[in-house]
C-alpha cells in the first residue's frame, strides 16, 4: 500500500524535473504549486512517522521488559556481545581515522551476528553518512531511532536523520528531527547548534554530524 504510494509521487517528481528546464514562466508556476503540495505530504509523512517510530519504541522496550503477557521476548539472535569483539575495536580505530569505508566492512560484519546491537548499527549509519550514502545511513539511523533502548543513542540518530533532510535542503523535517534529538538529550550541543543553524541562516548551515558523541559512548 506505502510502495505504491511513494512509486507515484517519484514518477510525478521526475516528470517535474524533466518539464522544468524547457518551461514557461507560467509553466513553472505552476509546477512550483505541484511542488508545494507534495512537499506538504511529505512533511506530514515525516510527522507521522515520527510518531509511529516513537509507539513502536516503546511497545520494543515494554515487550523486553515482561510488560506484555507477563513474559520477557527472546530476540532470534544476540542483542549484543558480553565482549568488545575485534571488529568493534577495530571499526572504532577507523572511525575515529576517518577510514571510513573500512569501518563500515567492520561493523556490517557486527551487525550479521548481533542484528539488535544499537550502537554497532550507529556506527555503520554514521560511516555511511561520512561517505555520502545518505539513503543506505539514513535506513539505519531509522532503525536504532525506533528500537534503541537509550535515550542518548536515539537521540544520535535523530541529529544525523536531521542533517541528511538539511543536507537535501529539507529543512522543515530537519528542524523536527533535531527538535526530537534535543527531547532525548537536552544537552546535546550539535543538535541544539544544527536547529540554531537551520532556524538562523539555512542557506549556510554548517552540521554537526554528533561523531564525537557516539565515539565518547564506547571504549572512553
Amino acid at each position: 500500500m506505502i510502495q505504491p504510494f511513494f512509486s507515484a509521487m517519484n514518477d510525478v517528481l521526475d516528470q517535474m524535473i524533466e518539464r522544468y528546464p524547457n518551461s514557461s514562466p507560467d509553466e513553472k508556476l505552476a509546477l512550483e504549486e505541484q511542488w508545494n503540495v507534495l512537499k506538504s505530504m511529505s512533511d506530514d509523512i515525516i510527522e507521522s512517522w515520527l510518531a509511529l517510530e516513537e509507539k513502536m519504541g516503546d511497545y520494543r522496550r515494554r515487550r523486553q521488559a515482561g510488560d506484555i503477557d507477563g513474559c520477557k521476548a527472546k530476540p532470534a539472535v544476540a542483542a549484543m556481545p558480553a565482549e568488545w569483539p575485534v571488529p568493534f575495536i577495530k571499526g572504532q580505530g577507523y572511525f575515529k581515522l576517518h577510514m571510513f569505508r573500512e569501518c563500515a566492512c567492520q561493523f556490517e560484519q557486527l551487525l550479521a551476528l548481533y542484528a539488535e546491537w544499537s550502537l554497532a548499527r550507529l556506527y555503520l549509519a554514521m560511516s555511511r553518512m561520512h561517505l555520502g550514502e545518505f539513503a543506505e545511513a539514513h535506513r539505519h539511523f531509522q532503525l536504532v531511532a525506533g528500537t534503541a533502548d537509550e535515550p542518548k543513542l536515539q537521540s544520535i540518530a535523530y541529529n544525523a536523520m536531521g542533517c541528511v533532510q538539511a543536507v537535501q535542503a529539507n529543512m522543515a523535517q530537519a528542524q523536527q528531527f533535531f527538535r526530537k534529538a534535543l527531547e532525548l538529550d537536552p544537552g546535546f550541543a550539535d543538535a541544539k547548534h544544527n536547529l540554531d543553524a537551520c532556524i538562523c541562516d539555512a542557506a549556510s548551515v554548517q552540521l554537526s554530524f554528533g561523531s564525537a558523541e557516539l565515539s565518547a559512548l564506547a571504549l572512553g
